[in-house]
This record gives structure tokens, sequence and C-alpha cells, in this order.
């Protein structure tokens, strides 16, 4: 990681800084559930649940010395839901499409995700993390490094990573390298009081900014409730 960004993970329930909001999607099945319980519990997730339409994490980072929450909202992957779980996309800094690498046709679907999250996005560019998961299964590996590469380029997504949420492989570097680019994008580069929680959301801010007043009831931008 270049830089001298120090990421460390907060286990304690501060008050933060700044708050992102984040959305995980995919197919059902490829383990988005998974990491996100790896990355926040620090755990194996041993039990193979669907979500039900929605589930909402939070995990708070400390990046120098400001408190950074990441919000993550965990979409379900199946078609009877996407009417409203897409919805969720809008005024997210960050998503991550989730696709199985020992399962073609969740490669195949990618298309789908992608399309979706910049239809609901016109007028703004959220960071896009591609994430090949099950890299424990390279004896079943169906999606070539190739191919995910080239798959970037075409689509124009600057992040992709393997991952394995069965043994926790690269997962803690995904996010801390994500989280790194968001504070230096959000914090450093724009130096706003957008995405701050220590602001109320007024009205005289930016009703589109995807970040809530840590105080108020709602944000009024996505609709989520903070924890």
């Amino acid at each position: 990681m270049d830089g001298n960004y120090e990421i460390i993970d907060l286990d304690e329930k501060e008050l933060p800084d700044y708050s992102f909001k984040a959305v995980i999607s995919g197919n059902s099945g490829v383990g988005k559930t998974s990491i996100i319980e790896y990355e926040i519990n620090n755990k194996i997730k041993t039990e193979s649940t669907s979500t039900i339409v929605l589930e909402h994490y939070y995990k708070n980072y400390r990046i120098n010395d400001k408190i950074i929450r990441l919000q993550i909202w965990d979409t379900c992957g199946e078609e009877s839901y996407s009417t409203l779980t897409k919805n969720f996309y809008r005024s997210a800094l960050c998503i991550f499409v989730v696709f199985s690498l020992d399962d073609a046709n969740s490669f195949a679907n990618l298309d789908k995700w992608i399309y979706e999250i910049k239809e609901m996005n016109e007028n703004e560019s959220p960071m896009i993390v591609l994430i090949g998961n099950k890299s424990d299964k390279e004896a079943e590996r169906k999606v070539s490094k190739e191919e995910i590469e080239n798959y970037c380029k075409k689509m124009g997504i600057e992040y992709s990573f393997e991952t394995s949420a069965k043994n926790g492989d690269s997962i803690h570097e995904l996010f801390k390298e994500v989280m790194k680019k968001l504070y230096i994008k959000f914090v450093e580069q724009y130096n706003t009081d957008i995405y701050s929680t220590k602001t109320f959301n007024s009205s005289s801010q930016n009703s589109e900014a995807p970040a809530c007043g840590f105080n108020s009831e709602k944000c009024k931008a996505c609709g989520c409730f903070i924890f």
C-alpha cells in the first residue's frame, strides 16, 4: 500500500468523523454476506444462508487522525427483489460487485449488475470494486485472471480482488485498500464536510450527499438509518 496511511480497525463503537455508504451486489450464493462477516467480525461464516432482501452492516476505521465509518448494504441477489434493492445503489460512494471464481454464470451476469449500478447513478461515479470470491477453489476455477483483467478494462473498473470467504484470504487487505482510496478522495482531495457526521445534513448542504448527520433520524439522500 503506497503512501503514509495508517489504517486501524476499530472494534469500539466510537462516533465517526465521516460516514461512507457502500453496497455489495452480485448473484445469490457467491459469498457476499460471508465476505462482510469476515471483515466485520473476523470470523468465517459456516452456515450458508441467503440474504433476505437487504441487511445493514457497519465498521469503523481510524485513518490517520480520523474515524471513518463504512456503512455496507448487503443486497439480495434474487431477480424478484431487484427493483427494490437497486434503489440502494443511489448515492453510494463504493459498490462491491461479487462473482464466484468457480461459477462462470455469476461472471457472465456481471453486465447486469454493472448496468443497474450505472442506471441508478447516472450523475454520479461510485467506485466500483470487482471481487472474485472463492479463490480457495482453484482446482474448480472457471474464470481466468485474463478474463477478469479484460473485463475490468472493458468496463473501466479500476480495482479488482480475488478473495476467499472460507479462509479469509485478501478480505482485510481489500477493505483497507478501499478505505484508503475513499479517504484520499472524499476527505483529503475534496476537503469537504459533506460526508462529515459532525454536520446534520441540513437543507443548506448538497441534498444528494450520501452521508448522514449522525444525530439525524434518517439520511435524506439514501433513506438509511444510522446505527
